[in-house]
């Protein structure tokens, strides 16, 4: 056996020591590829191709990730100074999947399932402990929900309450909101919808007690002090201030345009307007009766009735009257009076009209009897009311014409030369190429004037039979009818060179500007 393969050896140092220099070089080149090939699809199908498992991770959150993994022998790979982790790609989904069954997701807020691994020894106190370490959690969730934030940590302040408290008032809770922003910032509205979620997510939290910040220690509400109610008050009247005196301006242009045109016309409203809520309640009595009557008489006279029969007194009246007779007696009526009663409440909106003043400004000279249709116009279109001191005036005033100043003149002077050098830099610039095409028309002239003459040398030192005689009256034939072609060939293109170069200044005589373009675009390029 061991010498049936020293003697196959022994075959093939031979077949190849017999073979040449080039098949062996050419040999040894297809193997060596053969076994890099082998060795690329080997390590093509064996590598490892890692997929982003978790990215922006804390070094706690890093550590807790890698100590799982490697208790799972799965591979991976840190990048970006450790805060991102790197495992096969076949592998991620199910690696999330399994971190989340186990609760060992970076950064997971742990929400309502802490009730999940409650037992019997847990007590009261560890009960209200958890369920505020419930409401903090699903509050990260719902806050890390939004478009614009990326991580949210929400700390709770829930005081305990006591019936032995000397106050007797409830105690509020507070709450601080810390954002990390996914932007360079978060809308007003959102900060808000924040507080009103936490706020009402926690028993006794009012929206006043609530904080948020961002990541970088900015305040981005908790400040309700009255002077930023009164300027979000005030913003928001004056809003509506403007907007109303927009639509009234808007109705006289619309009414006025049509007869003076859109740009000799100027409008202009100024309104004061009440905000204040003003609530009036009215009480009315009517169609008095009497509801009940007391009679009272001493003494043996009469006595008599100072009030009418069926007249009806005041409410709780008494009347007293005396006997006609020397005995002593008194005589008293007390009577009790039926009133309708009608209530009346009344309450003023906020936005009523105290003042108006408009002012109207034609461009133009204006008659009185034109201002005082303009008027007219005017204050039945925006509801003038002269008992409130409304106002209205209207002018004709020549309007101001717009005159060029004098550095747009010297603007356009200095593009008009700007101009005229670019026209004469293009002008140069074909100049420029017709004299290359001539140079390069006339070299070509002289080398075959230089071949003619190395012909007739030629003829000249060496002797010719009829034969080339025939051939060289050919030769120059042809070559006369070549040069002839040449030179026509060649006062074509002169030619059309002249009239491409008459053509291009008709054009930039014609169309100055464009030209400029052109060779502005020409000279950015080069």
């Amino acid at each position: 056996m061991f010498d049936k393969l020293k003697n196959g050896l022994g075959r093939l140092r031979d077949r190849w020591q017999s073979q040449s220099r080039i098949k062996k070089v050419s040999l040894s080149l297809a193997l060596i590829s053969v076994f890099v090939v082998i060795g690329i699809v080997y390590y093509m199908n064996t590598r490892i191709q890692y997929g982003v498992l978790f990215t922006d991770l804390s070094d706690a959150d890093a550590g807790t990730v890698t100590k799982e993994l490697k208790s799972e022998n799965i591979p991976y790979k840190l990048t970006d100074d450790g805060k991102t982790i790197m495992i096969d790609q076949s592998k991620v989904d199910q690696t999330r999947i399994d971190l989340a069954v186990d609760n060992k997701l970076p950064n997971s807020s742990t929400g309502f399932e802490l009730f999940d691994s409650t037992n019997v020894m847990t007590t009261d106190e560890d009960r209200k402990v958890m369920y505020q370490r419930a409401v903090t959690g699903e509050l990260e969730r719902a806050i890390e929900s939004l478009n614009e934030v990326e991580k949210a940590k929400v700390m709770l302040v829930t005081p305990k309450q006591s019936v032995f408290d000397d106050d007797g008032k409830e105690k509020k809770a507070k709450a601080s909101v810390v954002l990390t922003l996914k932007g360079s910032g978060i809308t007003d509205s959102a900060v808000q919808g924040i507080v009103a979620l936490t706020a009402g997510a926690v028993e006794n939290l009012s929206p006043q007690n609530v904080k948020v910040v961002d990541s970088n220690g900015q305040l981005l509400s908790g400040n309700s002090s009255d002077d930023n109610q009164m300027s979000n008050y005030s913003t928001k009247y004056m809003g509506i201030q403007k907007a109303y005196e927009k639509m009234l301006e808007d109705k006289i242009n619309k009414l006025l345009r049509p007869i003076y045109g859109t740009n000799k016309l100027r409008v202009s409203v100024n309104l004061d307007l009440n905000f204040d809520s003003i609530e009036r309640k009215m009480v009315t009595y009517n169609n008095p009766k009497i509801r009940s009557e007391n009679v009272q008489t001493t003494g043996n006279g009469q006595a008599t009735q100072n009030t009418q029969t069926g007249e009806a007194n005041n409410n709780a009246s008494n009347v007293t009257g005396s006997s006609s007779s020397s005995d002593n007696g008194s005589y008293s009526r007390s009577v009790n009076n039926e009133l309708d009663t009608q209530t009346t409440k009344i309450i003023s909106a906020p936005g009523s009209i105290k003042r108006m003043t408009s002012s109207v400004v034609v461009n133009g000279d204006l008659s009185q009897n034109d201002q005082n249709q303009i008027k007219t116009l005017v204050s039945s279109a925006i509801g003038f009311d002269q008992g409130r001191g409304d106002a209205i005036n209207v002018q004709g005033i020549d309007f101001v014409k717009h005159r060029k100043s004098t550095n747009d003149n010297t603007k356009s002077k200095k593009k008009k030369s700007n101009l005229w050098l670019y026209v004469g830099a293009g002008a140069g610039a074909l100049l420029l190429i017709g004299s290359i095409i001539g140079t390069i028309l006339i070299i070509r002239k002289r080398r075959q004037n230089n071949e003619d003459e190395y012909y007739e040398d030629a003829d000249v030192t060496q002797p010719t039979t009829p034969q080339d005689e025939e051939n060289l009256e050919e030769q120059s034939e042809k070559k006369s009818a070549e040069d002839k072609k040449a030179l026509e060939l060649a006062a074509k293109r002169e030619r059309a060179q002249k009239d491409k170069d008459e053509k291009a200044k008709e054009y930039a005589d014609k169309h100055p500007e464009e030209v400029a373009d052109l060779l502005k675009a020409w000279m950015k390029e080069k």
